[in-house]
């Protein structure tokens, strides 16, 4: 009877698309250092998730086998519960294979595999370029820059360029 739901259901498991992955998680980052670092780190997490889901998987069939042995009438619903919720976690580590899948091809991409040094020596750029957009961001969008995102500005060393930058686009446009 849920045959095909069942077919449905699994073909729509990933939890982020390929776009989303490229241009949200991991574009969100304005430097290829940053971006590797994201990637690493999505790996990282999903690789131990789905680690314990398969655990997961083992403990259940054991239970369910150990339900089913004691001929328990209950014992027997019991392990139903647990097959269906089995299943779920079965959909779940499908999503989880695909996501896995992109994020291995998009490791696989990059030309430079970063060490730590490398990231944490691209840090300056990188927190000048996304401070910078996103200051430049909420002025575009019509609103101020907070005053919180101006201390991380100075913070940063990039409020002095960054007001410049401003001032001298303010004169152009005057």
């Amino acid at each position: 009877m849920f045959d095909e739901i069942d077919k449905a259901i699994a073909e729509v498991q990933q939890p982020r698309s390929r776009f989303q992955l490229e241009r949200f998680v991991l574009g969100q980052h304005s430097t290829p250092e940053m971006r590797y670092y994201q990637t690493v780190i999505e790996l990282q997490d999903m690789i131990y998730k789905y680690k314990l889901a398969q655990i997961a998987v083992k403990k259940a069939d054991i239970k369910i086998a150990r339900l089913r042995a004691s001929g328990d009438e209950l014992d027997e619903l019991k392990a139903e519960e647990v097959e269906l919720a089995l299943i779920q976690t079965r959909f779940t580590m499908l999503g989880a294979e695909r996501e896995l899948k992109n994020l291995m091809e998009i490791w696989d991409n990059f030309e430079h595999k970063y060490t730590r040094e490398e990231i944490e020596s691209a840090q300056p750029d990188y927190w000048q370029a996304r401070l910078t957009n996103n200051a430049k961001a909420m002025l575009m969008g019509g609103s101020s820059v907070n005053a919180a995102h101006i201390e991380a500005m100075d913070q940063a060393g990039v409020l002095d360029d960054f007001v410049a930058e401003v001032e001298k686009t303010k004169k152009e446009l005057s």
